[in-house]
C-alpha cells in the first residue's frame, strides 16, 4: 500500500512503498483537496496548510466527466514530519556530505473509504474548496494489487449547463431580474445541497413563466396553467416547468409524509437544471 509526502521546503509530492523511498509524481497529475459532506473527520487531520484528505488523480476523462486516483489522508499520529533517504541520496548526488540538508514531508496514507463501503448512498464528494469547488459522486471503490484503493468519481455539478440570455427577447427590467435569479442558480449549483438547487430552478422558472405571460406575480403553477392556455402548443415548456414544481413539492417534508415520497437526490436537481435551461430556450428567452 503506497504513501504519500509533501516536501516542507518544495512542495514536491512524492508517492512510493514507505514515507522513506518515494518517487516524484508525474508533472500532469493533479493533487487535489477532496471532502465527503458526510464522513465525521475521526481518522484523519487537516494540518496548516495541508488539507487532512487529498486526491491523487490518475486519469481524467473531460467528455464522460470522469476522474479516477486515489484519496490519501493525513493521519491523527506522531508522523508529522518524515525524512527522505532517496531525495538525498538521488537528487542531491555530488553535495558534499556534511552539506547535505534533510528534507522532511507529510506523510499521508491511503484513505481506505470506510464510510462509502460501508453506507454506498454516502457517495458525494467535492474537489477543491471555496468558490472553486466541483461536486461529484463516487461510482466505485476498488482495492488492486498492493492493495492501493482506486477511487472513480463522475461530475454532477457542471457550470455553464445554463444557456445565455437573450436581452431583446425581454425588457430591461426583466432581462435584469432574471439574470438575478439564475445567478442565484449558479450559486445553488456550487453547492453540495440538491433542495437549494431544485428551490432555485422553481423560482427562476416562474419568473421566466411570468415573463411569457405577462404576469410575473404568478407563482409557478399557476404561471403554467396560463402558459398552457396562451401558447396551446408550446408543451415542452408546460411540461418542463411542471417537472420542476413537482420536484420542488417532492422536497418539501410535510408532502413527503403525505405521499411517502423519497428524498430529493442530486439527480433530481440536475434534472430540475435542464428542465431549467428547456424552459428557457422554448420560451425563446435564452439560446444554447
Amino acid at each position: 500500500m503506497s504513501v504519500l509526502g509533501i516536501s516542507d521546503k518544495t512542495k514536491t509530492v512524492y508517492v512510493g512503498d514507505s514515507a522513506i523511498y518515494g518517487r516524484p509524481i508525474a508533472a500532469n497529475q493533479l493533487i487535489i483537496p477532496i471532502s465527503f459532506p458526510s464522513l465525521v473527520p475521526s481518522d484523519y487531520r487537516s494540518l496548516g496548510e495541508y488539507p487532512g484528505l487529498i486526491f491523487l488523480e490518475d486519469m481524467y476523462e473531460p467528455a464522460a466527466g470522469i476522474k479516477r486516483g486515489r484519496v490519501y489522508c493525513l493521519p491523527i499520529s506522531n508522523k508529522d514530519w518524515m525524512q527522505s533517504v532517496f531525495v538525498r541520496q538521488v537528487e542531491w548526488a555530488g553535495i558534499a556530505p556534511a552539506l547535505v540538508q534533510e528534507q522532511y514531508f507529510y506523510h499521508y496514507q491511503i484513505y481506505k473509504m470506510p464510510h462509502y463501503i460501508s453506507d454506498t448512498n454516502s457517495n458525494q464528494a467535492i474537489l477543491g474548496d471555496g468558490k472553486y469547488a466541483s461536486f461529484w459522486k463516487v461510482v466505485a471503490v476498488e482495492q488492486v494489487f498492493g492493495g492501493d484503493i482506486v477511487v472513480t468519481l463522475k461530475s454532477t455539478r457542471t457550470n455553464g449547463v445554463l444557456p445565455v440570455l437573450l436581452p431583446q427577447a425581454m425588457s430591461s427590467e426583466y432581462y435584469q431580474r432574471l439574470s438575478i435569479t439564475l445567478d442565484e442558480v449558479q450559486a445553488a449549483n456550487r453547492r453540495i445541497s440538491p433542495f437549494h438547487l431544485v428551490e432555485s430552478c422553481r423560482n427562476s422558472a416562474a419568473f421566466a413563466v411570468g415573463i411569457a405571460i405577462d404576469d410575473t406575480s404568478s407563482d409557478l403553477g399557476h404561471g403554467l396553467k396560463k402558459l398552457a392556455v396562451k401558447m396551446p402548443n408550446n408543451t415542452l415548456s408546460v411540461n418542463a416547468g411542471q417537472i420542476i414544481a413537482r420536484l420542488h413539492s417532492r422536497a418539501k417534508t410535510n408532502a413527503q409524509a403525505q405521499y411517502n415520497t423519497r428524498d430529493i437526490t442530486e439527480e433530481d436537481a440536475q434534472t430540475a437544471l435542464h428542465c431549467l435551461s428547456l424552459l428557457l430556450v422554448e420560451l425563446g428567452l435564452a439560446r444554447y
